[in-house]
């Protein structure tokens, strides 16, 4: 292949770039959304909550008492662990599309998951737009910390599909706080430069 000007090598490669998403930086971002605390406290929704994020269950008690740093990272990846291992087994999904439905389960539950819509459109291959979107309230109020997550669910679940039609399009969609799209962007110019 010929490359006729600087410009279309950069749309070339543009088009070739996979989003890389690893589960450290998910685990990261949840941390950052969560925020640690060491003593229960209630969440937005109501729950009794530790940790990052952590529902406690009435087989939970002894976390009544507050918990370490270390035990709250040990949930983290328990909790996390255990809704990628519901969402591949149950969904099959791999990749950027299991990261993105393993936050949302990590938020909502297994449950939820799967009596919901979302679960069957993603079980039929149909596209999620809409329905990952509707998932933005708590008590009926829309949330802004929602309404982030599950755009950047979305955008994650969508960012290696082939029928999305440009990087650019991903970022402006929803790439939001992610340095995933700038990083891919900087190594780019790199090899051109």
């Amino acid at each position: 292949m010929r490359i006729e000007s600087e410009n279309e090598l950069s749309e070339d490669l543009e088009n070739e770039i996979k989003i890389v998403y690893t589960w450290d930086s998910l685990i990261n971002r949840i941390k950052s959304r969560e925020g640690l605390m060491l003593e229960p406290y209630d969440c937005a929704a109501g729950y009794r909550t530790i940790g990052y994020g952590h529902l406690i269950t009435e087989r939970d008690s002894a976390l009544l008492g507050g918990i370490t740093e270390k035990q709250a990272d040990s949930l983290l990846r328990h909790d996390l662990n255990y809704s990628k291992r519901w969402v591949k087994n149950n969904l099959k999904l791999k990749g950027t599309k299991l990261i993105a439905i393993t936050n949302f389960c990590f938020a909502f539950g297994t449950s939820k998951l799967y009596r919901s819509t979302l679960y069957k459109k993603i079980q039929k291959g149909e596209k999620i737009d809409e329905e990952i979107l509707r998932w933005m309230n708590i008590n009926g109020s829309p949330n802004p910390n929602l309404q982030k997550e599950r755009k950047f669910e979305l955008w994650l679940y969508t960012a290696n599909d082939k029928k999305a039609t440009s990087v650019q399009n991903l970022s402006e969609a929803s790439v939001l706080e992610s340095n995933v799209y700038n990083n891919q962007k900087n190594q780019l110019q790199k090899m051109l430069n």
